[in-house]
C-alpha cells in the first residue's frame, strides 16, 4: 500500500494564504477601530460643546436679573416719575408724536412712556439692534461676567400724557367693576403697569432677552 505525500510547496502555499488572511482581518479591525475611536471622540466634544453653551446661556438668563434690578433703580428715581406723564412739545397728535420735549429725560432713564413696536415674541424692535438701541436710550448698559446687558422701560399706554384707563394697562389695584369700568381700590391711586425688557450677550454669541411686567407699587 502505498502513501500519499504532500507536497511542502502546497503546505506553504496553504501557509501564505493564512497569513494574508489574517493580515486582512486585522486590517479591517484596526480600520474600525480608528473610525470608533474619531466619532467617540466627536461625541465627547460634541457633549462638552452642549455643556458649555448651556452652561453660558444659564449665566446669560441669570445675569438678566441685574439688568431688572438697575431698572428698578431707575424707576425709583423722582425724575422717572416728575417727566414720563408730559406731553410738552409733543406734535400733535399726541397719541402718536416722537418729539416730546421730556424725551431727554426719557433716554436717561431707559425709559418710553408707551409701548414701542415689537417684533412677533413682543421684545421691542429697538432693542435688538444694539447700535440703534445705544444711539438713542442714554443709560449705558451694564458688563456682569462678562455679559453686556442691556435694558428698556416701556410704561403700558398706547399714547403719551397721563395713565388713563382707556389707553392704558393698570396695576391690580385698580380692579373692573360690574358694568365693566375701572374702579379705583380705597385709598389706592390708578398706576399703570410697566414692561421691562433685558437683553443679554454673552460669550460663543449667546444672546438671552427676559421681560418681567411691574407695577410701580411693586417697588415701593
Amino acid at each position: 500500500m502505498g502513501m500519499n505525500r504532500i507536497d511542502p510547496n502546497m503546505r506553504l502555499n496553504a501557509y501564505r494564504r493564512q497569513q494574508g488572511t489574517v493580515l486582512a482581518v486585522v486590517l479591517i479591525v484596526l480600520v474600525l477601530m480608528m473610525l470608533g475611536s474619531v466619532s467617540l471622540m466627536r461625541s465627547i466634544d460634541t457633549s462638552a460643546l452642549l455643556t458649555g453653551n448651556i452652561g453660558f446661556k444659564r449665566d446669560s438668563v441669570n445675569t438678566a436679573a441685574q439688568g431688572l434690578n438697575k431698572a428698578f433703580e431707575k424707576m425709583k428715581l423722582a425724575a422717572f416719575t416728575t417727566n414720563q406723564d408730559s406731553v410738552a412739545g409733543c406734535p400733535p397728535p399726541v397719541g402718536t408724536g416722537t418729539a416730546c420735549t421730556a424725551v431727554t429725560e426719557w433716554v436717561k432713564l431707559n425709559f418710553y412712556p408707551r409701548v414701542l413696536e415689537t417684533d412677533a415674541n413682543g421684545i421691542p424692535v429697538v432693542l435688538k439692534d444694539k447700535a440703534t438701541f445705544d444711539a438713542k436710550f442714554k443709560a449705558g448698559t451694564l458688563t456682569v461676567n462678562g455679559n453686556e446687558v442691556r435694558y428698556l422701560i416701556e410704561r403700558m399706554c398706547k399714547r403719551y400724557g397721563p395713565s388713563d384707563k382707556t389707553v392704558c394697562v393698570l396695576d391690580e389695584y385698580s380692579s373692573p367693576s360690574s358694568e365693566g369700568q375701572i374702579l379705583e381700590k380705597p385709598g389706592s391711586v390708578v398706576s399703570p403697569v410697566y414692561r421691562v425688557t433685558v437683553r443679554t450677550d454673552g460669550v460663543r454669541n449667546t444672546q438671552t432677552y427676559a421681560q418681567w411686567m411691574v407695577s410701580y407699587r411693586s417697588l415701593q
